[in-house]
């Protein structure tokens, strides 16, 4: 039997309990993420979203080159 690394395990996990039903969001998180991106908090998370782009050149899709 070969080892699995710990990403692997962590991965198989995951798909174990998706296949004996384990959802992946409950329906109140689904409710939640709703008003997240839809709803009454949309520009909370937008503005959450903003920051950390700015924040991050990775993320933000800036220059990387410290030229």
């Amino acid at each position: 039997m070969v080892g699995m690394s710990v990403g692997e395990d962590i991965v198989e996990e995951r798909r174990r309990r998706r296949r004996a039903g384990d959802p992946r969001i409950t329906p109140e998180g689904r409710v939640y993420l709703g008003r997240l991106v839809e709803g009454d908090l949309m520009g909370e998370f937008q503005a959450a979203l903003d920051a950390v782009s700015a924040a991050d050149p990775l993320i933000g899709g800036g220059d990387l080159d410290d030229d």
